[in-house]
């Protein structure tokens, strides 16, 4: 009881949400769970084999989206990932994927002992993140690697960076291949205009969106959505059956299932009320000295195709703050928890969720804060400039082979043994195979030194890195 006693006391406390999922503990029908926590019992159908009332949700889902096909997820995009890679690239296969994918991404890889060809983002410089794919690296890459079977790319990402997803999907399709889109935070894209145009809309095969991360639905609940000829269907279905449970939650499906029947029916009025308590917030934006919020204008450079302004990115590049110390006075002072922060920037998630008063206190509270700062350019080891990734082993290969940990302080020029991250938003930094060059030592230094929680670290402490035994390479 100690864990639900505790979730209880946040409940009933004053924490205002910036973060997921999308209902912000304040929208949805459900009282009691336990009422309908049930088994595959007469009348109630079988996610793994839906020809009664779940594939109806299925089907009503599909047809909200504009997909041929959905399928309900209870264990979140995760499972969507790894069904949509297993399912569309062979075994020991080729394929590839953004450089910033989630980690699900690389653990399908490594499951499926495939074979990473890297697309490498661009860089943002004023706001210190991450910008889109652009189409022309898509198109080189399929010119060099002839085997590719599949492409995967992350847009919207957890900043809200659309990519031209379908001058994208022209390019892959050129090679009769699928592509993937990880439209995680994007869906709530396909109900009201004045936000970027879905996945779906732009051609891609597959797209798997978290419903639960910007939409009222309950943690875990996502959606796979198939497209098109050139998706191989019954593989992808055969391995939505192996990642998911097969006791699947219908507490979990009741939640996808209201959720898209709130959409329905009034999806269209709560995100224009969600808009204009956005445009609201970004008024702000005059009156900030130090602090910057991520704005429509890197439209149209560093391959950003749009952008999701539901996405509050409060750059502190240009102030004496890291986000992290940011997120931590924002939660100690005010109340506020955010979704996530890195070295330098923060990250607040909205929702149709979100009250106008809640949007007004984050405002008046960073408002606040940036008159107790400074002026002061970062000089940071940011990773997200390179573009390229130094790869001695493939994934599969590095995972099998022995490792020894050591000081943090000595990785570099060795080979990684383990995959290393911060968590959220789940970007691996490292990947086993990958050299450890002293840009990425001198910036998971940094990251362990502002109190960022890198994952994956052998100690669990991020001190001890671990490597391949005998792999020097200097």
């Amino acid at each position: 009881m100690e864990l639900y006693r505790k979730l209880k006391e946040y409940a009933a406390s004053t924490a205002y949400p910036f973060h997921m999922p999308g209902h912000k503990r304040q929208m949805g029908e459900m009282v009691n769970p336990y009422e309908i926590d049930i088994t595959e019992i007469t009348g109630f159908d079988d996610l793994h084999h839906a020809e009664g009332i779940i594939k109806e949700c299925e089907e009503k889902a599909a047809a909200l989206y504009g997909a041929e096909e959905t399928h309900f997820m209870i264990n979140g995009s995760t499972g969507g990932i790894l069904s949509a890679i297993s399912g569309s690239v062979k075994r020991g296969g080729k394929i590839a994927v953004a450089r910033n994918s989630h980690k699900s991404v690389y653990h399908g890889i490594l499951l499926n002992d495939l074979e990473a060809c890297y697309l490498y983002p661009e860089y943002i410089e004023e706001y210190g993140i991450n910008g889109g794919i652009s189409p022309e690296a898509v198109q080189k890459l399929l010119e060099e690697e002839k085997d590719i079977q599949a492409v995967m790319i992350t847009s919207p990402t957890y900043e809200g960076i659309v990519s031209d997803v379908e001058k994208i999907a022209k390019i892959v399709h050129a090679r009769n291949i699928p592509l993937i889109v990880d439209e995680a935070h994007g869906a709530h894209f396909y109900f009201h205009e004045k936000f970027p145009k879905g996945a779906l809309q732009c051609g891609a095969d597959i797209v798997i969106n978290s419903v639960h991360k910007t939409l009222p639905s309950l943690t875990q609940t996502a959606l796979l959505h198939i497209n098109g000829k050139i998706a191989d269907r019954e593989r992808i279905r055969k391995y939505l059956t192996i990642y998911q449970s097969s006791s699947p939650s219908y507490v979990l499906m009741a939640g996808i299932s209201q959720c898209m029947e709130i959409m329905e029916q009034k999806g269209h009025q709560l995100l224009e009320e969600l808009n204009e308590k956005i445009e609201e917030f970004y008024q702000i934006n005059d009156e900030l000295e130090n602090f910057q919020i991520v704005t429509n204008n890197i439209k149209n450079q560093n391959s950003v195709y749009d952008f999701d302004q539901s996405k509050l990115v409060i750059s502190v590049k240009s102030a004496d703050i890291t986000g992290g110390a940011l997120l931590e006075l924002l939660t100690e002072k005010f109340q506020i928890e955010l979704e996530m922060s890195s070295l330098t920037y923060a990250l607040a998630m909205t929702s149709v969720g979100d009250s106008r008063e809640g949007m007004e206190h984050l405002a008046q509270a960073l408002l606040q804060i940036d008159k107790k700062v400074n002026r002061k350019s970062h000089k940071l080891h940011i990773l997200n400039k390179r573009n390229t990734s130094h790869v001695v082993y493939k994934i599969t290969e590095a995972e099998e082979m022995e490792t020894v940990g050591i000081p943090i302080e000595k990785g570099s020029g060795r080979v990684s043994g383990e995959f290393v991250y911060v968590y959220p938003p789940g970007i691996p930094v490292l990947c086993p195979g990958e050299l450890v060059t002293e840009e990425i030592q001198n910036l998971l230094i940094e990251y362990k030194n502002a109190g960022l929680h890198l994952r994956g670290m052998g100690d669990g402490k991020a001190e001890i890195l671990q490597v391949l035994k005998g792999n020097e390479t200097n």
